[in-house]
């Protein structure tokens, strides 16, 4: 059975409708594909720069290293004597610091949870990191005014402790013996590991 020119030009119609259909599938599939994937290079790109800020933020914070002014925009009580706003004003150093460079720790913050939205809760721990840090900071800085206050009694030994321990948060060192900053960078690497596999990707 012969088919007439009309009908064959009808067929030859509709595979090319079939292809292009096809064609345009496939393009929007594959710029779906890229889309996705570049978010999330973008994604990770942005979350290893703010740690790497964070971190800094960190570093600044605990510089053992300050200045004459630093403490002085903490709010006086009407009662404190000379060496109660000195003690009190040195303790207020470390977030006067942290005031001046929150805003690394407040993106880390909100690039978290889409972060461990796509690959796993597990990578929680690592954002969190930071902020458990300050708020060591903030605690060892009161320790030690406590300490100067005499709040903590007599007991010597106790009173030693408790400021080693808290120096040793408190303040940066050059050394390996730098708990802080180790932990931080078990942080970091676990980031990093994870972030360059995925911007690697792309070279």
């Amino acid at each position: 059975m012969c088919l007439e020119m009309n009908e064959i030009l009808e067929i030859i119609k509709s595979i090319g409708v079939i292809v292009a259909s096809g064609v345009a599938i496939w393009g929007i599939n594959s710029w779906r594909r890229e889309a996705k994937w570049k978010r999330k290079y973008e994604l990770a790109e942005e979350v290893l720069a703010n740690f790497y800020e964070a971190h800094q933020a960190i570093q600044i914070i605990r510089s053992p290293f300050g200045f004459g002014h630093e403490g002085s925009s903490r709010p006086r009580q009407d009662n404190e004597t000379k060496e109660e706003s000195q003690i009190y004003d040195q303790a207020y150093v470390t977030r006067e610091r942290f005031e001046r460079n929150k805003t690394s720790f407040e993106k880390l913050h909100s690039l978290k949870f889409r972060f461990i939205a796509l690959y796993g809760k597990e990578y929680e721990q690592h954002f969190d990191k930071f902020n458990q840090t300050v708020n060591k900071i903030f605690f060892a800085s009161d320790q030690i005014a406590m300490v100067r206050l005499g709040e903590y009694g007599v007991d010597k030994e106790f009173i030693r402790e408790t400021l080693k321990e808290s120096r040793e948060i408190l303040y940066s060192r050059t050394n390996k013996d730098d708990k802080i900053e180790s932990e931080l960078e078990e942080a970091i690497k676990a980031i990093e590991t994870k972030c360059r596999k995925i911007i690697g990707k792309n070279n």
